[in-house]
């Protein structure tokens, strides 16, 4: 097995489950301050101090396990103006300085709060685990701070939009509500983890592009390693899709929503999505070589919140063939025959269910050139690894045919189609987050369906490739 974690990382992750602990206790207790604590100043300052140990404990949690105290009480510290101090300035400097464009110094303040401990835990971080041979200087400073801007993000929410979000789960129970919510936290909570250990499993490989994007070497797939991989990366793909549409549409509807940290908070979303889907999809392939069988439906079904246990615990428990390799290899194009067939017919049976769910008034017959749409796309997903490039696309356009022709209409004049459409942050953002999407979902269904033997038809090479997974 590849080494996948420093010595240091290994000692950080030894108790992981320690910090899920601190961590989820400290979301949930926070959503009771928040909503049946009294409101006065002392609940007010529990509230931001929780909030704020909870964050930046995930930021030092590397260096406690280390024994390098110092570093981990520094960014604790520094995180302290962002989390705990920042209402009290906007206060203060409003009530003694009436400055004009005031909304403006308080974005570069927390702008400023915020990234300076970014900085200083890149810094300390990658100084402690050191740059590899052969990485230039400048590569060293600013690719490490760009990963962690975007680990930054991935492992931390803004908790007065995710009381928001919860606020609006109605239910007659207050109980229920309470367990639905603590539900959240935890999901939300694993997802912080999750995304602390894909940083350190990462922040080996960010120095190469290839490494970065093909996130798991050739190797076999252990149990231990799928069950978690499977679990972390699924969690960080579906979360960081809510997230990220939330993101977008607040600034579809507030023109104060489209700031700097806005834009970049969405853009590391995207980073996330497209690297936590990359590797999910070729987790799947690979525990498919692993085991010598073909799962293509059960693969593909993975995408589906709940369906997808179903591909978890068949991929985690199955046997491992016992046939040679080269009767695997010829039993593969029928298999694939047989999966894309069951695919195909779960397919239409969906698309027809929704048509046939619409009243009749609304149902529209566009919706059924959808099925063999989708079954082509499949089909070229399995059998060729440029369709990846391709076929997301297309399937875009054709859905969204309407909206693209309307984009590209020029009868209020070509001021409004600058100031409205080619200017347009919402639309622009929007427009690439659903082209990401698209490419990351026919992804993970290329990887499903596919096997170098299709495209190359050459078993023998193709021999040799599955025995790297023995």
């Amino acid at each position: 097995m590849i080494l996948l974690f420093s010595d240091k990382q290994e000692k950080a992750l030894r108790y992981i489950w320690v910090l899920g602990i601190i961590v989820a206790f400290l979301q949930i207790s926070n959503y009771f301050v928040n909503g049946y604590g009294p409101d006065n100043t002392f609940y007010t300052y529990l509230w931001y101090s929780s909030n704020w140990f909870l964050q930046s404990l995930l930021f030092a949690w590397y260096f406690y396990r280390n024994k390098l105290i110092a570093k981990g009480l520094i960014l604790q510290l520094l995180f302290m103006p962002y989390y705990i101090f920042q209402a009290d300035w906007s206060l203060f400097i409003d009530y003694h300085f009436p400055i004009d464009n005031s909304p403006n110094i308080y974005s570069v303040i927390r702008f400023i709060t915020f990234f300076i401990p970014l900085i200083c835990f890149a810094v300390f971080y990658y100084t402690s685990e050191g740059r590899p041979e052969g990485v230039s200087r400048l590569k060293g400073l600013i690719v490490p701070f760009l990963s962690v801007m975007v680990f930054s993000y991935g492992v931390s929410s803004d908790p007065n939009t995710l009381y928001s979000y919860i606020g609006r789960i109605g239910t007659e129970s207050l109980y229920v509500k309470d367990i639905i919510v603590s539900i959240i936290f935890l999901l939300i909570t694993f997802k912080s983890i999750g995304a602390l250990i894909a940083f350190m499993y990462l922040s080996n490989r960010i120095y190469a592009v290839k490494k970065l994007f093909s996130p798991i070497e050739v190797q076999p797939i252990s149990n231990q390693f799928f069950k978690w991989g499977f679990m972390i990366s699924y969690t960080i793909f579906l979360l960081s899709i809510i997230d990220m549409g939330a993101s977008i549409f607040s600034i579809s509807f507030s023109s104060s929503s489209s700031k700097p940290t806005t834009i970049t908070y969405i853009l590391s979303y995207l980073m996330i999505l497209l690297i936590s889907g990359r590797f999910f999809a070729i987790l799947l392939q690979y525990r498919n070589y692993t085991l010598q069988k073909y799962l293509g439906v059960l693969n593909a079904i993975s995408i589906i919140p709940v369906l997808n246990l179903i591909s978890l615990f068949t991929l985690l428990f199955v046997k491992k063939s016992v046939l040679p390799i080269g009767t695997y290899i010829q039993h593969l194009k029928r298999k694939r025959y047989i999966h894309l067939i069951i695919y195909s017919v779960l397919l239409t049976l969906y698309i027809l269910y929704k048509y046939y769910g619409d009243p009749e008034g609304y149902r529209q017959a566009a919706v059924l050139y959808k099925i063999p749409v989708f079954i082509v796309a499949v089909v070229l997903l399995s059998r060729y690894k440029i369709s990846t490039l391709i076929v997301p696309f297309i399937i875009i356009l054709f859905l969204y045919y309407q909206d693209v022709t309307d984009f590209f209409n020029f009868t209020k004049g070509l001021v409004f189609f600058f100031m409205e459409k080619v200017f347009s942050l919402f639309l622009w953002l929007g427009s690439i987050a659903m082209f990401m999407l698209s490419y990351v979902v026919h992804y993970i269904l290329h990887k499903s369906f596919y096997t170098e033997y299709f495209e190359e038809k050459d078993e023998e090479a193709f021999e040799q490739h599955i025995e790297k997974f023995n």
